[in-house]
């Protein structure tokens, strides 16, 4: 049964990869890691608004070094406490080989006055300081209970470090967070100094980035992510880290890749100032923007109106990129929102793709995620698929922005579930497709297929490599898109689809 690439049935969350570990570490070593996004605030703290996408690169670039990932997003104090918990005991469970990576991003703030530092929920409501430890987790507290774990290194990451309204009987707004001292086998990161602010999305691309560099050991990683944001920021933000590993650790490999050319230089911006001056050189207008755009003549050519927001942009040497999500003002099933792109220069267009990527219906932009470390420049992950009568397949396309405009580089089956379509006393068959970078080669990246359900077939590792002339990344030996079909179905229906062997 083929793959369908096009606006239908979104799929639900459920249905979205799941996480696989590979790894570079040993059979005995344990990497689990923890990322939590905290966006949705209520009261007067802001809405963090790149946390989502924070935490999204982080998380892949853990998966793709060998981590096991549990993705938290928007908790409330209780949840929080609840989830950290949970956490650090399957840590100790892991034993002396265990990994632990927690990275928060969020809120969070010190104490006026004794200077205790809080991860904050998204319920927390501040008016005087002492509702700090009534709607916050005290980073000291979350320190000693990792500390005491059994496990070989321990990573703390706060992107924590936003600015707190002023709190009653204080005039001066709560800025950044207080030192916390590292364990032994123990490293603590702040995206930015002691009690200093952090910006949004600047910390978390550039550590992602460097957990998936071989070569170097986990302080090295940190230490070059707080190179490369202080450079970046011109000396604004300086991110804090305090070690005491002891275990030689390294997220990729140790091993040195060998020396092969460097892309051109670019820049990944998800928020702040850059961001908005590039959408408002494309819209006129900062934060949302109207534009009517002529739709493809299979959707019936027709004018149609678009409310558009920035996602994010990609700084070369003397040009940006832009990519926007536009949300289609007729939500009828037939209408699809879209993802544009446009190239800037000197605050003029010089490159636009108004239909990059289409959504799967009811006006809604497509799912999407946003890698780095995967390909040479930032790569969309623009997920599709459909279901019917049950049965469900999905896709991801990579789209990498490159100095030379978007590049559609591959069109990925990721996933296949016979949930719905059980046949007779056939069983579920689920087979759910990991991509991942390719340790030894630049120029290619892998897809690890699982047999997840109850049914299983064959697991394996397929390699997509980079076609020069076409400049998309193809597989000899790709995996069945229909291979659960194959196994659960009768043959009479297979017949039907045209997938079924011949009979006499």
């Amino acid at each position: 049964m083929p793959l369908v690439f096009s606006r239908l049935i979104r799929l639900s969350a459920a249905f979205l990869l799941a996480v696989a570990a590979a790894s570079a570490a040993s059979a005995a070593e344990t990497r689990l890691g923890l990322v939590i996004s905290q966006t949705d605030y209520q009261g007067d703290l802001s809405k963090v608004t790149s946390a989502g996408q924070e935490a999204d690169l982080i998380a892949h670039a853990l998966t793709d070094t060998g981590f096991v990932v549990e993705r938290q997003h928007d908790l409330t104090k209780a949840q929080l406490k609840d989830v950290l918990n949970d956490f650090r005991r399957r840590v100790d469970q892991a034993g002396p080989d265990a990994v632990a990576f927690i990275y928060y991003t969020g809120h969070g703030a010190q104490h006026p006055e004794s200077g205790d530092s809080y991860l904050l929920g998204i319920d927390a409501e501040l008016v005087t300081a002492s509702d700090l430890a009534v709607y916050g987790l005290d980073m000291q507290t979350q320190r000693d209970g990792f500390a005491a774990t059994r496990a070989k290194a321990i990573f703390l990451v706060f992107d924590a470090c936003r600015n707190v309204p002023g709190l009653e009987g204080y005039k001066a707004a709560v800025k950044g967070l207080s030192r916390v001292e590292a364990a032994p086998d123990m490293l603590i990161a702040y995206a930015t100094g002691l009690d200093d602010v952090a910006k949004e999305g600047v910390y978390a691309p550039v550590l992602a980035e460097e957990i998936e560099r071989p070569g170097q050991k986990a302080e090295d990683a940190f230490a070059a992510a707080q190179r490369r944001v202080a450079g970046r920021t011109n000396r604004t933000q300086l991110p804090w880290t305090n070690n005491l590993l002891y275990n030689e650790f390294c997220f990729a490999t140790c091993e040195k890749p060998a020396v092969a050319a460097r892309p051109d230089p670019f820049e990944l911006v998800m928020s702040g100032a850059d961001l908005d001056a590039a959408f408002y050189s494309v819209y006129g207008a900062f934060g949302t923007a109207t534009a009517d755009i002529k739709a493809a003549d299979e959707y019936g050519g027709a004018m149609e109106t678009f409310d558009f927001t920035p996602a994010f942009a990609v700084k070369f040497n003397d040009f940006v990129a832009l990519v926007s999500k536009g949300t289609n003002r007729d939500d009828a099933h037939v209408s699809v929102g879209r993802i544009s792109a446009h190239y800037i220069k000197d605050g003029e267009i010089i490159g636009a793709w108004q239909d990059l990527g289409f959504g799967n219906g009811f006006g809604e932009p497509p799912d999407y995620s946003l890698r780095t470390g995967l390909l040479a420049y930032p790569t969309m992950m623009l997920q599709s698929g459909y279901t019917a009568q049950g049965y469900t397949v999905g896709s991801e396309q990579l789209i990498e922005i490159t100095p030379d405009g978007p590049q559609v580089r591959a069109i990925v089956p990721t996933l296949e579930d016979t949930s719905g379509a059980v046949f007779g006393d056939q069983g579920v068959c689920t087979v759910e497709g990991t991509i991942k970078p390719h340790k030894t080669r630049q120029d290619a990246f892998l897809v690890d297929y699982q047999f997840t359900g109850p049914v299983k077939g064959e697991d394996r590792v397929v390699e997509y490599t980079l076609d020069p002339e076409s400049g998309t990344y193809k597989s000899a030996n790709p995996f069945p898109d229909d291979a659960c079909a194959e196994i659960t179905m009768p043959l009479d229906l297979l017949d039907e689809e045209g997938g079924g062997a011949e009979t006499e």
